[in-house]
């Protein structure tokens, strides 16, 4: 008998000033590529709240995934290389993000726009605090927590930046900003707010190739 396939549940989080056509085509993407994504609303949370709720919670699951909800996979092949990454023991893969702000912008983890990790090994971590404090951003912690434990950190780095807006905290991968593409497999817009979405919703436009006019298999229309 075969390996059974791990299981996963990918998520994103969003309040109401962000643009409701952001989550609309962040949806149709995931559908593009053969996904589903369930996308959290809830305006008493904040990013780390978002982040404690579900990994504490939904425990059903071999793997959790997060994304901004501007963030988006750019090929089917994104879910084979992370969960790859993710068959190490102990091991948190994602995205590379620099917090400026904080530390005079020395620091680098795995930033809580695109993750991935196993329900057991956030048990096992006795579920890390995600939310943000006067010297960490949201979601840095658990990085912090898994090295401090001696577990592994899978960085993917910036492979296309459409606008270099901010310093990470890396000899090499020196650099980030709106529209980021990172490994040539998830794309992160970043500030899609209601003023701020164009960037997305162009982005998200481009990656429905099999749209047609508007439309996207099985034919369902993006509003």
């Amino acid at each position: 008998m075969g390996k059974q396939q791990a299981s996963y549940k990918i998520f994103s989080f969003y309040k109401g000033n962000v643009n409701p056509r952001v989550p609309r085509y962040q949806k149709a993407v995931f559908r593009y590529f053969g996904q589903t994504v369930h996308q959290v609303v809830r305006e008493d949370f904040d990013h780390g709240d978002f982040l404690n709720h579900i990994c504490r919670t939904e425990t059903g699951v071999d793997y959790l995934i997060f994304f901004d909800i501007d963030c988006v996979p750019v090929s089917k092949a994104w879910i084979g290389w992370l969960l790859s990454d993710l068959q190490q023991p102990r091991t948190i893969a994602g995205a590379a993000q620099t917090a400026n702000h904080l530390r005079n912008g020395e620091n680098l983890y795995v930033g809580p726009f695109f993750f991935g990790i196993s329900t057991a090994y956030l048990k096992a971590l006795n579920y890390p605090d995600m939310r943000l404090t006067d010297t960490m951003d949201a979601g840095q912690n658990l990085t912090e927590v898994i090295q401090q434990e001696g577990g592994h950190v899978k960085y993917w780095w910036p492979t296309q930046i459409e606008k270099k807006e901010w310093t990470l905290y890396h000899p090499v991968h020196n650099s980030f900003g709106p529209g980021t593409t990172y490994d040539n497999l998830v794309y992160h817009a970043f500030y899609s707010r209601f003023d701020l979405a164009d960037r997305f919703i162009l982005k998200s436009k481009s990656l429905l190739k099999g749209s047609f006019y508007g439309y996207w298999w099985p034919w369902t229309k993006v509003p």
